[in-house]
């Protein structure tokens, strides 16, 4: 715990250290000011008829009179409340400020922390990043990082709180410091009584920061799968896992704030005995003046809540610490999954080929976990090929690879027999067009969701790329044309014009290399032909890589390798393969309805 506070300071003071240091002294000067504003009650006390007599309290009043009388200003009641107002009218602008100055602290921490927390997640291994949830990411960029902003405001209250309290305890022992002394050591106390619930707060912030983490897996996860549970009529079970993870949060809650309250109870019970005690004494044993008496009990009713604002206020940062120790720890892994940082970049061309030589890939790292063994493939330039194979071979995997997304664990990548080095990677994705099995759009228009790809495209290029895609006529028919918003994930187009979309996406960019993974897989015969339709209207302009398991989507492919169990088991055309005896592409089209002695694919097939 002290780690993380130590941790979360050193955060806080780095952001913006200037503005930081001179925040904390506006509080200061604040506090001061109001320590000015109780000195002026003693020459109050004596002018409105009660004997402050010749102790300290007779000091003070002398030395408030005199510095009164060296600026000019007489001793009167007049004077004395002109000046009483003045200062707090200071007061007021200085705190003016420091709220605005420490609203600005607050947002800048959080502003940097979330820029670093997506920039790291942004920057982080495809390998790593695929074993999180997306919802983690989500929860910590959002509701986490916003009970960091609570915690700083808490944090900075604390700072004002101890300011104030030490001013007033400077106060009161000037006055009387054995009555003083009794009420610090009783408060003291009073703090180390109560300390167990500090452990509380700490451990019932870290059950929200659980809870609310669980909800928001929960709703990512449940919102992305509703028409699955729809079609299974399974609305009833989402409703109920979704309630518990809600339950779960809203108990935790009010764990919290039963905490708080209790505290915040204990406090002001213990507060009220420890003035009552000190009336007490102070009349009973000690026999202390009546205006002193009245001072002291002002200071301490002043005091008393800001120790108890000291309690509650450490109290609340306590409660939320555990979510900044979330974000600074998903913050290092982040980091620690870094893709290698490239200190030059160098250029890559695609004219001859792209090589997998001796490649060895498992997700785990371990050898239990392999994807791919001693694989050896060749892919030509401006040449169409195709990976087929069963589910799970390694297809989707040699995809990633070949993008620079992966790394081999052993082996090497090259693209014109240069391996793709970190320094090379950047270059190598800008001439990468990619679409996925899942085609996604932003709830934007047409025009956004192309631009996205290539910021500076033309009209032009937007309608060679719709062209090339076979989504020209489609998108010319909308309601708005490329103004035309698609929906959440496109969900206002077709499949297949979602689909078509991607694909001029991925062509804006104008690709040395298209990858199309398993991009037909979800379309049925009619939309597929359309997509690969256009796919056959590229060959020769650039290099195509199709990944699929539907072997008939593949026929005008330059070269077909088939993949199983992470290696290459057969290679070449269509025809040579088709026409192998016994081989086992042959076997998987008999078992999709493609009939070796026509090669061409059945109509059920394309269905």
């Amino acid at each position: 715990m002290r780690e993380a506070i130590r941790r979360f300071l050193g955060t806080l003071l780095a952001t913006e250290p200037r503005r930081t240091w001179y925040l904390l002294g506006l509080m200061l000067l604040s506090t001061l000011t109001e320590g000015v504003g109780i000195l002026l009650l003693v020459p109050l006390l004596g002018l409105v008829g009660l004997d402050v007599g010749a102790g300290s309290l007779g000091q003070i009043g002398e030395i408030v009179a005199g510095t009164l009388q060296s600026l000019g200003i007489q001793p009167t009641l007049a004077g004395v409340l002109v000046v009483f107002v003045l200062v707090f009218v200071a007061r007021a602008v200085l705190e003016f400020q420091t709220s605005m100055l420490g609203a600005r602290a607050n947002q800048s921490l959080v502003l940097r922390l979330r820029k670093r927390l997506y920039r790291a997640i942004s920057r982080m291994d495809w390998r790593f990043y695929s074993r999180y949830r997306a919802s983690d990411f989500i929860h910590a960029l959002t509701d986490d990082l916003a009970r960091v902003s609570g915690m700083t405001t808490q944090a900075l209250r604390l700072s004002t709180q101890v300011f104030a309290a030490s001013v007033y305890l400077v106060l009161a022992l000037v006055i009387s410091p054995v009555v003083t002394g009794i009420t610090a050591v009783a408060g003291v106390g009073l703090l180390v009584t109560l300390r167990r619930w500090n452990e509380r707060a700490r451990s019932s912030g870290a059950a929200i920061s659980e809870a609310s983490n669980a909800l928001y897996s929960g709703i990512h996860e449940h919102l992305a799968a509703m028409k699955t549970a729809k079609s299974y009529g399974a609305e009833g079970r989402s409703i109920a896992l979704f309630s518990d993870a809600a339950e779960n949060v809203s108990r935790s809650y009010i764990t919290v704030v039963r905490h708080h309250a209790t505290f915040s109870a204990l406090v002001g019970v213990g507060s009220v005995l420890l003035l009552t005690l000190v009336v007490y004494l102070s009349v009973s044993v000690m026999a202390v003046p009546v205006a002193a008496l009245l001072l002291l009990l002002y200071l301490f009713a002043r005091l008393v809540p800001r120790f108890s604002g000291v309690q509650k206020s450490y109290h609340q940062f306590l409660n939320v610490l555990p979510a900044f120790s979330r974000v600074m720890e998903l913050i290092r892994r982040c980091e620690d999954a870094a893709e290698v940082p490239a200190t030059t970049e160098k250029s890559v061309s695609l004219d001859r080929g792209i090589q997998l030589q001796g490649v060895r890939f498992g997700y785990s790292g371990k050898d239990d976990g392999i994807v791919l063994r001693d694989l050896d493939l060749w892919i030509g330039a401006r040449e169409t090929t195709a990976l087929v194979g069963p589910s799970g071979a390694g297809k989707s995997t040699v995809a990633d690879l070949i993008m620079g997304l992966l790394i081999p664990d052993q082996g090497s990548v090259l693209v014109d027999g240069v391996p793709l080095t970190p320094d090379r990677l950047r270059a190598w994705r800008r001439q990468i067009g990619y679409v996925p099995q899942e085609p996604f759009l932003f709830h934007e228009t047409v025009r956004e969701n192309l631009l996205w790809a290539r910021p500076d495209a033309t009209e032009d290029d937007l309608w060679t790329a719709l062209r090339l895609a076979s989504a020209e006529t489609f998108v010319s028919r909308l309601p708005h044309g490329l103004e035309t918003v698609v929906g959440d994930r496109g969900v206002l187009v077709s499949g297949g014009e979602r689909q078509r979309l991607v694909l001029a996406r991925a062509l804006l960019r104008n690709p040395a290399l298209l990858v199309m993974d398993e991009a037909t897989s979800a379309l049925d015969g009619h939309h597929e032909s359309e997509i690969m339709e256009a796919i056959a209207g590229l060959r020769g302009r650039m290099t195509i890589l199709i990944i699929t398991h539907r072997i008939a989507t593949v026929r005008q492919a330059d070269c077909v390798h088939l993949l199983q169990d992470g290696n290459v088991l057969e290679s070449g055309t269509w025809d040579d393969l088709l026409e192998s005896e016994g081989g086992r592409f042959r076997e998987l089209c008999r078992i999709q309805g493609i009939h070796p002695v026509s090669a061409v694919p059945s109509a059920e097939s394309r269905l």
